[in-house]
This record gives structure tokens, C-alpha cells and sequence, in this order.
């Protein structure tokens, strides 16, 4: 299942970095999340790293990603992605 526009919006300038998680009730598999960067760009570039997860003892599983920019302005992101299929 794929999503877009989740979170908060978040503004990176350049060199900054975001830590994001996200959580499912139960585990969905493997999970992928990258920037859903917004207009107006000041010449972002959001790159996604550092894809991980968690298995909670009660079932839950919660993800993890890195959003670092690389470009030389600065935008506003939030996430989007989902599963392989």
C-alpha cells in the first residue's frame, strides 16, 4: 500500500537532516519512505537513507528513515512511499 503526504511538514536546509518513524498496528513487510518534497523549492534535493525497522513484542512494527538535503537551497517535505510488492 502506498502512501503520500504523511507527517508533519518538515523545512530542511541545506546539509540538514530529518529523523522520521512511522508505525503499523501489526507488520506490514518491508516498507520504503522518502521525501514528499513541496513546492515552492528553493533548490532542495532530499535524499532517503538509513531505511530500518523495528518488530514490537506485542506485533506492532515501526519503520525508520533518514531525509537528508543535498541541494543548495532550502523545502519543505513531509513523507511518502509503501511496501514491495
Amino acid at each position: 500500500m502506498a502512501f503520500n503526504n504523511v507527517g508533519p511538514l518538515t523545512f530542511l536546509a541545506p546539509g540538514q537532516t530529518a529523523f522520521w518513524s512511522y508505525s503499523y498496528p501489526s507488520d506490514h513487510g518491508t516498507q520504503f519512505a522518502s521525501a514528499d518534497v513541496k513546492a515552492p523549492n528553493q533548490g532542495a534535493v532530499h535524499m532517503a537513507d538509513q531505511q530500518s525497522k523495528r518488530k514490537e513484542n506485542n506485533g506492532d512494527a515501526t519503520y525508520f528513515v533518514q531525509i537528508h538535503n543535498q541541494g543548495i537551497g532550502g523545502a519543505f517535505h513531509n513523507l511518502q512511499g509503501g511496501g514491495m510488492s
